[in-house]
């Protein structure tokens, strides 16, 4: 898990989207059931959309690109089942692999949440120990996140695994290169596989602190 940002939203999904929100709050008010024209607005391609290029189409909690072989779930970071008004607010909406979403369910706990990559900084939450995702001592919510969403499931780990020894022989390359231009393309091409569209990047950069001494601005 990495931290990501909102985008602002395009002018026309906003007016449909604000649109959408008013008339789920007044059926609400009025004790009604929303037409399913607003309640799965959600589910709207423009809204997919958007959240797939904030999410650089990735699992916002596993990381896991998705979208190349999975349409990927609209996530409801506050379940719309306990949080009806909020069900179309785009801050609680992300992009989630089909297991994370599916781990998660309906979990809601106001006083311990889950961490929000939007809101949280997972850094300052979670620690990449090899190819498993931990807990930084004290940090409560980063170990009810590990458990939940079964973040260091086998087939996960397996997939981080693969991921770092794809890049090994790159940085191979870059340790034995001699100063100078060509150890610096190594290093930006190291760096680019840890930006934050790439796969697993959280496990990526701690592979090249620790392996190579390498710490970049990541970014996408």
């Amino acid at each position: 898990m990495i931290k990501l940002k909102r985008n602002d939203l395009p002018d026309q999904l906003k007016e449909r989207l604000l649109d959408r929100i008013e008339k789920l709050h007044f059926a609400i008010a009025a004790n009604e059931t929303p037409p399913p024209s607003v309640l799965e607005f959600y589910r709207d391609p423009a809204v997919k959309a958007h959240l797939v290029a904030e999410a650089h189409g990735k699992c916002v909690y596993c990381e896991s690109k998705i979208t190349h072989v999975y349409f990927g779930d609209v996530e409801h970071l506050k379940p719309k089942a306990l949080y009806r008004a909020e069900q179309l607010d785009i801050d609680n909406l992300a992009l989630a692999c089909a297991q994370c979403n599916n781990a998660k369910r309906d979990f809601w706990d106001p006083h311990t949440p889950l961490l929000n990559p939007y809101v949280d900084d997972p850094a300052e939450e979670l620690v990449a120990l090899g190819f498993i995702v931990a807990r930084r001592p004290g940090r409560q919510r980063a170990r009810i996140t590990i458990e939940k969403l079964a973040l260091n499931r086998p087939a996960l780990v397996e997939r981080r695994k693969e991921r770092i020894e794809l890049l090994e022989n790159l940085a191979d390359q870059y340790v034995l290169a001699p100063e100078g231009s060509l150890k610096e393309l190594l290093r930006d091409e190291l760096c680019r596989q840890a930006a934050d569209d790439s796969e697993y990047a959280m496990i990526v950069r701690a592979y090249l602190n620790a392996a190579c001494g390498i710490e970049c601005v990541w970014a996408a």
